[in-house]
């Protein structure tokens, strides 16, 4: 397909949320990278989160121009359930979910899709990321390929994830609708809501195929979640990777435990001095019947939480 061309090859297949909050300025290059998708595009859910800036305006506008677009609006109540409301309204056959900064390549949905589609037994798939900034300008991330590189070192994707997130964002998330209905919803969590997910995906056997070519274009600015208080990032950084591990080794019908790979993990949370977090919080979800963080006191706990950024 000729670049910047749209994809009318699709059959409606994909339903795709967008949270939106305070992005007047990034929300129209956004929505008109969906839709260049094509015909891929089923239906377009974008809710926004109580924004303060002119959001809703414009939005409202975007909405008037493709009937496949669905937007309302209410008080806010942040990212994770934000998208949470948004899937649930959705009814394609994949979900995907784009962050009102970010904007998706042309051929996205195409060879995503298609990964797919060629692979019965992944059910989340994610592209290479191309970064810029909050004027669009594209720049380096170093960080993510570090990380991305600690994976094709031979790490096998969860191990690999809890070192690193290098999916990075949930805009770089398509998967079946089945996963979202096995697996559950986006946890409450401000920083890992991406992570926790895509690591109970592969705590629950679900695997996750990855294609190198940048697809997605991801904006780093002073507004992303991720550049506020690190110590709240490491905190939400051990509670889901402590959630990955009670699910890999204690969830009832899992696989007889890989302790090589549990070593590897451990090796991972040392390095990182997260491993005391880690096992405290494996400890209360164990006490607590485990489960996921969805169905766990833990994120509702607020003086355990509390206790958790000393240990970080």
């Amino acid at each position: 397909m000729r670049r910047g061309a749209e994809d009318n090859s699709g059959a409606a297949r994909v339903s795709v949320v967008v949270p939106l909050y305070n992005h007047a300025a990034y929300i129209t290059p956004a929505i008109e990278s969906i839709l260049t998708q094509g015909s891929w595009v089923r239906q377009v859910v974008v809710i926004d989160d109580g924004s303060t800036d002119d959001s809703v305006r414009v939005m409202q506008e975007l909405a008037a121009r493709d009937p496949r677009i669905a937007f309302r609006t209410q008080a806010n109540q942040g990212a994770h359930a934000t998208i949470n409301a948004a899937l649930r309204d959705c009814d394609g056959e994949f979900l995907t979910i784009l962050n009102s900064d970010d904007v998706y390549l042309p051929g996205r949905f195409a060879a995503l899709v298609g990964l797919l589609d060629a692979d019965a037994g992944a059910d989340l798939a994610a592209s290479g990321i191309a970064f810029m900034d909050g004027n669009g300008r594209s720049i380096a991330n170093a960080w993510h390929g570090e990380a991305l590189a600690f994976h094709r070192a031979g790490h096998d994707i969860g191990t690999a994830l809890v070192n690193g997130n290098f999916l990075m964002t949930t805009s770089n998330f398509l998967f079946r609708r089945s996963l979202f209905e096995r697996i559950g919803e986006f946890a409450a969590l401000r920083y890992t809501h991406d992570l926790d997910f895509a690591l109970r995906a592969v705590a629950f056997g679900h695997r996750i195929a990855m294609l190198e070519t940048p697809l997605l274009r991801y904006r780093l600015h002073g507004s992303n979640t991720i550049s506020e208080d690190h110590r709240k990032v490491r905190a939400e950084w051990a509670i889901s990777a402590a959630a990955y591990l009670t699910s890999l080794l204690d969830r009832p019908g899992a696989d007889a435990p890989d302790w090589a790979r549990a070593a590897d993990v451990e090796e991972v949370l040392q390095r990182h001095g997260l491993s005391r977090a880690v096992h405290l919080c494996m400890a209360y979800l164990r006490r607590h019947g485990a489960g996921t963080l969805v169905e766990s006191p833990l994120l509702g706990d607020t003086d355990f939480r509390g206790q958790i950024a000393g240990w970080v």
